[in-house]
Parts: C-alpha cells; structure tokens; sequence
C-alpha cells in the first residue's frame, strides 16, 4: 500500500482543482470542458489501486460520467477534493495554489476552445488577490498581458489568440 501523501495522487488531485476552477470561472460547463473532465478521469485511472485516491475517484468519476455536469456538481467536485486534500495532510485546493493548480486552472481556461470576458475578468481578480502576489510575480507576463487586454472590459478576436498562445506556451514551459 502506498503512504497517504503520494505525490501522485496528490498531484492528480491538485491538476483536477485548478482544472475545475478553469473550467467554472465563467459558470458554465461546455461541451469541451466536460471532455477536459472525462480525460481526467481517464488519464488518471490508474491511481485507483491507491486506497485514499481511489475513495476520491469514486465519488467523482459518477459525476463526470453521467453526460453533463453542472456548475453546482463541479462545487460537489470542489468539496470532495477539499476534504481528500486535508485527509492526506495537504493544503485546501484554493488555499495554496501552487504550479499544478496553476497548470490545471489554465487548461481549464483554455478547454472550451475560447477565452471569454468573465474568464480574463476572472483570472485578472485572481492574481490581484493579497495571498497569490508571489504568483502573480512569477506570472508577471500574463498579469501584465491580461491588464492590457480587460483595459477596455472585454476580449477581442484578437486578443484571445495571444492570451490563449501565451497559456499555452505557459502550460508546455511548466
């Protein structure tokens, strides 16, 4: 049997928060999004043979597989990984964001294939936050390019193609 702290699992589960915190900025579930979800669940499967993660996937992977998923099932999402973050000694989702959470939140951004006003409004408030300022320094660019692009209180065409280049070239350099 695995330690309780796997790094594994714990990371999975981490990926799976800043994911679902991506893919709810906005409020709603896209097709896209959910897919995002499903790859998850299936990238991560393998996990299962560990005791505590395999308590985690089995209250999620229902969720996932039923065909659409709510904003208020991805905030039954949020809860159960909460309550499996503190049952291994870790931080809360959101208490700590570290790179995965990071890495996750930006491909849950990126997963519906487009990038929307609430969703730079968003990730423009989260940087601001007084607890994520050493995130924010170490993503100086993007908070730099995301102030530039909601200078006017919305996205463009255009400008969603540099945001979405620049999570992604974040995404691949992490």
């Amino acid at each position: 049997m695995e330690k309780p702290n796997n790094p594994n699992y714990h990371n999975a589960a981490k990926d799976l928060a800043g994911l679902i915190y991506g893919v709810a900025l906005d409020g709603v579930v896209t097709r896209n999004e959910y897919a995002a979800l499903k790859e998850w669940c299936n990238e991560h499967e393998g996990l299962c043979s560990y005791g505590p993660f395999d308590k985690l996937y089995s209250k999620i992977r229902p969720l996932i597989d039923s065909g659409k998923i709510s904003v208020e099932e991805l905030d039954e999402i949020e809860e159960t990984l909460d309550q499996f973050l503190e049952s291994i000694g870790s931080e809360k989702r959101i208490d700590k964001p570290d790179q995965i959470f990071i890495n996750g939140m930006f491909k849950g951004i990126l997963s519906s294939g487009d990038i929307n006003d609430q969703e730079v409004y968003k990730l423009k408030t989260f940087l601001e936050l007084e607890e994520n300022r050493k995130i924010q320094e170490e993503y100086t660019g993007l908070y730099e390019l995301i102030k530039k692009v909601w200078a006017d209180g919305k996205v463009d065409d255009q400008e969603f193609r540099i945001l979405k280049d620049y999570l992604n070239l974040l995404i691949k350099s992490h």
